[in-house]
């Protein structure tokens, strides 16, 4: 038993925080699911909230940052064919 608790904290130390946010809210939904009707409400929306979160970051978040070190870098190549580098 001691040795299944390590590998699974071994496991969940390797894995990436997008990946970490998967499996709690996979957790929280299927705690959802067996749940009366009032709580129910409540720990579903844990997951949607990961859902929303995760999606605005990807579609956004990661889209700007991006856009960002590119017009950086092209900024960068095109002060150097000025200079004559």
């Amino acid at each position: 038993m001691k040795e299944i608790l390590l590998f699974i904290k071994w496991q969940w130390n390797k894995w990436e925080f997008w990946q970490k946010c998967f499996m709690f809210g996979a957790f929280f939904f299927g705690m959802g699911l067996g749940l009366p009707k009032p709580y129910q409400t409540y720990v579903m929306a844990v997951p949607l909230v990961i859902f929303f979160v995760s999606t605005f970051k990807w579609f956004v978040w990661d889209g700007v940052v991006n856009a960002w070190k590119s017009y950086k870098k092209e900024k960068s190549e095109m002060l150097s064919v000025i200079k004559g580098e």
